[in-house]
């Protein structure tokens, strides 16, 4: 049947086909396939329905979970040691605007370790510069686990101790006061503040090599006062919340003074000059003659 002119100038509808072969090819739109490949690319895409995987807190043992710790830059790392070696730095409300917001692991953990191996070597050539002349002198490798038992223990027990402090003494919290009062800061804030609080001490150690007893105690009571008052300038906010504040503001500046005043005797004191023992065995026979002369004499 031959078709029509009215046929061929008609309009008509055709369905629209997907073609695979050729240089080009059709895609339908409203294909079911392309909806649920649409759906699940949009599904991936939002964060809001995505898995509870990513919004899990890490684990304690995982690395993750202490990778936050280190999260911190260079110049807060400079600009808190800087504020634990000069009081009056910090403003009023540093503890919580700065530390308490990001507090930190990674100055303290790197002050602790360089601190502990300045001290053990600052005082092997403190004993040696006390033994000179003596060809018998040997490095003690001991000074590295001493110090740094006693700096791992006052950094983590002193902290410890005043975090417990400052929560069981804490005064009853009226509503009526602002909202910006300072809280009792927590523990990781403590352990912060007193890791950087100890960088003080990585210039005086290598001073205390100087053998003069009077600038050894100098250095200890100017590392110790500087280093306490800025903590007690970042702390005091916390501590006025407690019901026995000057009791913690003297034990703080007394556990800084015991610190210093340790390290520096145990590890860069000279001990009291002690008559040789050459000295010692001449006086001996010298008095055991006499005591034989004595005694001949007597019997004659």
């Amino acid at each position: 049947m031959e078709a029509t002119a009215d046929d061929l100038l008609s309009f008509k509808e055709f369905p629209l086909i997907e073609e695979t072969s050729g240089s080009s090819a059709q895609i339908n739109i409203n294909s079911p396939q392309r909806t649920t490949a649409s759906s699940a690319v949009e599904t991936h895409d939002d964060p809001a329905t995505q898995g509870d995987s990513s919004s899990k807190p890490a684990s304690i043992l995982s690395f993750k979970y202490y990778q936050q710790f280190f999260d911190v830059d260079t110049m807060t790392v400079v600009d808190r040691i800087a504020t634990a070696m000069v009081p009056k730095r910090a403003p009023a409300n540093y503890l919580k605007l700065n530390i308490a917001s990001n507090p930190d692991l990674y100055g303290p953990v790197w002050i602790v370790l360089t601190l502990i191996f300045t001290i053990a070597i600052s005082g092997n050539m403190a004993s040696y510069l006390q033994s000179t002349g003596n060809h018998h002198w040997r490095y003690s490798y001991h000074l590295v686990s001493y110090s740094a038992t006693a700096i791992i223990l006052y950094t983590v027990l002193v902290p410890t101790a005043l975090w417990a402090i400052l929560r069981w003494s804490a005064k009853p919290v009226d509503l009526d006061i602002e909202e910006d009062a300072p809280r009792s800061p927590s523990l990781l804030s403590l352990i912060c503040v007193y890791g950087y609080s100890l960088a003080i001490y990585i210039p005086v150690s290598v001073l205390w090599t100087v053998q003069v007893s009077l600038i050894q105690w100098l250095l200890v009571i100017t590392g110790a006062f500087l280093s306490s008052f800025a903590l007690l300038t970042v702390l005091i906010p916390a501590i006025k919340k407690s019901r026995y504040s000057l009791f913690i503001v003297l034990a703080i500046e007394l556990a800084h003074f015991v610190l210093a005043a340790g390290f520096m005797l145990y590890f860069f004191h000279a001990p009291e000059t002690e008559a040789p023992v050459e000295t010692l065995t001449k006086a001996s026979s010298v008095a055991s003659v006499v005591v034989n002369t004595t005694m001949q004499s007597k019997k004659m």
